[in-house]
């Protein structure tokens, strides 16, 4: 283990499912997909290096609600038709929501949460919920630029279950948050499936690597600037 390399932030075993890996820097799917979108860059040194608090956005809030719902039916701001839509997508006994996966990188680990995860037949079905408009995200989350569900079934593989489909689940949304045009659901639902492959994961555990290389790099430079 490399042990001269630090991220901000380290895992905490808050949840009691990976002990082995307490203490370790922990880097997030989100916070590597910030550090390679320049335009949040910033955002997410302020986040992860200064610890300045991310309060999202109205989209992010709107996608938290609905996530929430989505996981145990406690609404805290949604319409009736915007529960109904969530309340039309099928939901497995055996379902488990915001399950904990840290996937093991050798000096650091990745730390996530799956929105749904259930057993179907001889398999692991796992899926990440989604708000967005159907027009123009449902070719991004069936792209190779989305890879969170990746991490998701990669781990899970590791741990030994046979991943029968990842996908997302696209809720289509308009609106722009403002007064005259809230945010809303449509009605319509996009399942998109995101095929699990351990070539496909370990290609993008490569890159992940890279980034968190590069992310430890920007920290040893902003300690020792706070140090001097």
């Amino acid at each position: 283990m490399k042990l001269n390399k630090i991220l901000p932030r380290v895992y905490e075993n808050e949840q009691g499912n990976y002990p082995e890996h307490k203490g370790k820097p922990k880097l997030s799917y989100s916070a590597y997909n910030s550090f390679i979108e320049e335009g949040y860059r910033g955002e997410m040194f302020a986040n992860y290096f200064l610890g300045l608090p991310n309060d999202g956005n109205i989209f992010t809030s709107y996608g938290s609600m609905c996530g929430q719902y989505f996981e145990d039916k406690t609404n805290t701001g949604l319409t009736d038709f915007d529960c109904s839509v969530i309340d039309s997508i099928e939901r497995p006994e055996n379902a488990r929501y915001e399950s904990e996966i840290v996937v093991d990188r050798g000096w650091y680990v990745i730390q996530g949460f799956s929105d749904r995860e259930y057993f179907h037949q001889d398999g692991l079905v796992i899926e990440d919920l989604k708000t967005g408009a159907i027009s123009s995200k449902a070719s991004y989350y069936g792209s190779d630029q989305y890879q969170q569900t990746t991490l998701y079934a990669y781990q899970r593989d590791v741990e030994g279950h046979n991943i029968i489909n990842s996908r997302v689940i696209l809720l289509d949304r308009k609106g722009n948050g403002q007064e005259k045009y809230p945010l809303r659901l449509t009605g319509d639902v996009k399942y998109i499936d995101t095929p699990y492959s351990i070539e496909r994961a370990e290609q993008f555990l490569k890159k992940f690597d890279l980034v968190a290389e590069q992310i430890a790099e920007y920290y040893k430079v902003y300690k020792k600037l706070i140090s001097d």
